[in-house]
């Protein structure tokens, strides 16, 4: 029996994530991913400012931002077909400048690549492609699990601590520790077209990342074409048929003459790359955990993809969970920490379910405006297109009013989807400030693996704070001192407050100052708390 701290099984973008994390945090795993290769279909599309953020923190973003669609080419188009009448444009998102970096137009089999090649250069761990998990079995030290490779027969067994169920909407893992996935499993039978055909000579483009095609023509049902690399390479996404209908896909030729329909080209020249079926569902699990069993990404929430939500949720999931297992793992925190993960990402799963479920009813509407051909109606629906593909708000403004958090007794001020509002009130993501001239250093760059007390310009002592609090618990705690704090900045601490910063760069606690008493015992009281040591 092989013994190893997490075994991840699953080796999509939210498991190689979790990978990624384990490496920075120096944990030793073993991830097992089913496939030879990573995964040869786009899927998702689109890594958005906060996953962005993280990729900029764990390296891969500018490998990324190579191979993603330019940056002007981010809009949303409603069309006629490619080639032909405009009806409308939702442009891309502004970036006002509340982030060091910025959203990115790609599809998941490159972010797969990319993750699989960052992971693989970590030495804390290894992944095994072409491996299956079998089953497991908990035991009072942890979990025992058998995996198999399907070519050769060979069973191995691993004795991990923890294991991580990142391994689909179908997950085995959740299936047998009997965790329920609550919602509707299939709204609509879906299909999915991968075709390549040189589009380089229309502008639209190099303009665009995805079109939403009303055909004027009979026989030519709706699609959105999603934008893979503004040139060659498509992504056709269509409804089958509503619910859980039983569908027989169309033939290779029926999907090429759709190509040519929805592009306005009769005699363009198709090949289809690959296809796929699949359902539209929107569920959530009745529990994020379950014993020693952890779910995250489509494991533990299944989205429409209209918003593009699945795959940043499933990241961030693994983002949240990574610091609490590191700090259990070196007995620096109670295993009550762990609870704090299901209490936290499941309702940000739910809002974000939610979220997907309205840009798929408003597509409903605004396809019925075509079809009726009622020009009010249709400049209506692509007016408020914009708060499909403009969600910065939702994005970067989500905040976990329980768990690893200490309110201080502020409101929820609620979250508008279409804009972030920054601020440093418990629960939030820390705001993103430049620390340099050169705008190289943000504050997010502070948080990866500690805890940080982050403080004004006037406040007390908090770096002897820190490291005093730090030894009598035996973490680490950094401290900085911000030159400056404006709210406008979304910084309401004032100029003798502070707060503490959890590793995944979410504000654990806040202060506006003025504590008469020692500030080592406060902020031993309040990291006891966090870590459930009180």
């Amino acid at each position: 029996m092989q013994r190893v701290s997490i075994f991840i099984v699953g080796g999509g973008p939210t498991g190689l994530s979790m990978a990624l994390l384990l490496n920075r945090f120096a944990i030793d795993y073993v991830l097992v991913e089913r496939s030879r290769t990573t995964t040869t279909h786009p899927k998702a599309r689109g890594t958005w400012v906060r996953t962005m953020e993280l990729f900029r923190q764990w390296g891969v973003q500018d490998p990324l931002v190579r191979r993603g669609l330019p940056d002007n080419a981010s809009g949303f188009a409603f069309v006629e077909s490619m080639s032909g009448h405009v009806y409308g444009r939702v442009p891309r998102e502004p970036d006002l400048g509340q982030s060091p970096t910025w959203k990115c137009t790609i599809s998941q089999d490159v972010v797969e690549e990319e993750l699989l090649v960052a992971a693989r250069r970590g030495a804390t761990g290894g992944i095994r492609q072409g491996v299956e998990y079998v089953s497991h079995e908990e035991d009072a030290s942890g979990v025992v699990v058998t995996t198999r490779d399907p070519e050769t027969g060979l069973e191995e067994v691993f004795h991990a601590r923890f294991l991580i169920a990142a391994d689909g909407a179908a997950s085995a893992v959740r299936q047998r520790v009997g965790i329920q996935m609550k919602g509707p499993a299939s709204l609509a039978v879906m299909s999915n077209d991968y075709w390549h055909a040189d589009l380089s000579h229309l502008p639209i483009v190099r303009q665009m990342g995805a079109f939403r095609i009303a055909p004027g023509q009979p026989g030519v049902p709706a699609a959105s074409i999603l934008n893979t690399n503004g040139c060659d390479k498509w992504l056709t996404v269509r409804k089958l048929a509503d619910g859980d209908a039983s569908v027989t896909p169309p033939p290779d030729e029926e999907v090429v003459r759709l190509a040519r329909a929805h592009c306005g080209i009769p005699d363009l020249d198709v090949k289809i790359i690959n296809r796929s079926t699949w359902r539209v569902s929107k569920q959530i699990a009745e529990r994020y955990s379950k014993g020693r069993v952890f779910l995250i990404g489509d494991a533990a929430h299944r989205f429409p993809p209209t918003g593009g939500y699945g795959m940043n949720t499933g990241i961030q999931d693994a983002h949240n969970l990574a610091w609490k297992l590191a700090l259990v793992l070196a007995g620096k925190a109670s295993p009550a920490l762990l609870e704090s993960y299901d209490v936290e990402r499941r309702p940000i799963g739910q809002a974000n379910a939610d979220f997907s479920m309205g840009n798929t009813l408003r597509f409903r509407q605004m396809d019925e405006a075509f079809r009726q051909k009622n020009q009010p109606q249709i400049d209506f629906w692509i007016n408020d297109a914009v708060h499909h593909s403009h969600s910065i708000g939702l994005g970067l403004g989500f905040s976990y009013e329980e768990g690893a958090v200490i309110p201080d007794g502020t409101a929820h001020r609620g979250l508008v989807t279409r804009y972030y509002q920054p601020s440093d009130r418990p629960g939030g993501r820390y705001p993103h400030l430049w620390l340099n001239l050169a705008r190289d250093r943000s504050t997010l760059d502070l948080f990866d693996t500690r805890f940080v007390v982050v403080h004004g310009p006037q406040a007390s002592d908090w770096a002897r704070a820190a490291k005093e609090a730090g030894e009598r618990l035996g973490i680490a705690i950094d401290a900085h001192r911000l030159d400056a704090v404006d709210p406008r900045d979304g910084l309401e601490m004032g100029l003798q407050g502070a707060v503490v910063v959890r590793p995944d760069g979410h504000v654990a606690w806040r202060t506006p100052g003025g504590e008469r008493e020692s500030l080592t015992d406060v902020l031993g009281r309040v990291m006891s708390r966090l870590l459930g040591l009180d």
